[in-house]
């Protein structure tokens, strides 16, 4: 007879479940009520800062009337940058609002991409 190879990790489950099926699995040990420590509480905010954080996202756009974001996201990606040439490096802060939008709707890795065509001068995008 031809010994067959067995791979050891089914030899190991084979092992479990034959403990299993002859009673001789360790039962797991039962759960006491307050043995599980319950979450941390959440962090305290800094001095003089008890104000509550708003959280904004791009308003409806009627352009944009599907659940799909991806045109949404590169036209104000290219809004902003728009904006940013248009108004120079000095007067960016008419442009923030299109940089709040963009960088809520894009995926980081995208952003980080079309800054790096940008950079080297191969952007697809008009700016």
């Amino acid at each position: 007879m031809a010994s067959a190879v067995v791979n050891p990790h089914d030899k190991m489950r084979g092992r479990d479940v034959s403990k299993v099926a002859r009673g001789e699995q360790a039962p797991r040990p039962a759960h006491e009520p307050g043995s599980i420590a319950d979450s941390p509480p959440p962090p305290a905010p800094p001095d003089g800062a008890g104000a509550a954080i708003e959280i904004r996202t791009a308003p409806c756009d009627f352009r944009f009337p599907t659940q799909n974001q991806t045109r949404h996201c590169y036209a104000r990606y290219l809004e902003y940058h728009r904006c940013v040439k248009a108004k120079g490096g000095d007067d960016r802060s008419e442009c923030e609002k299109f940089r709040r939008y963009y960088r809520s709707l894009c995926p980081t890795d995208w952003v980080v991409e079309w800054n790096r065509q940008r950079e080297e001068g191969i952007f697809p995008g008009p700016i």
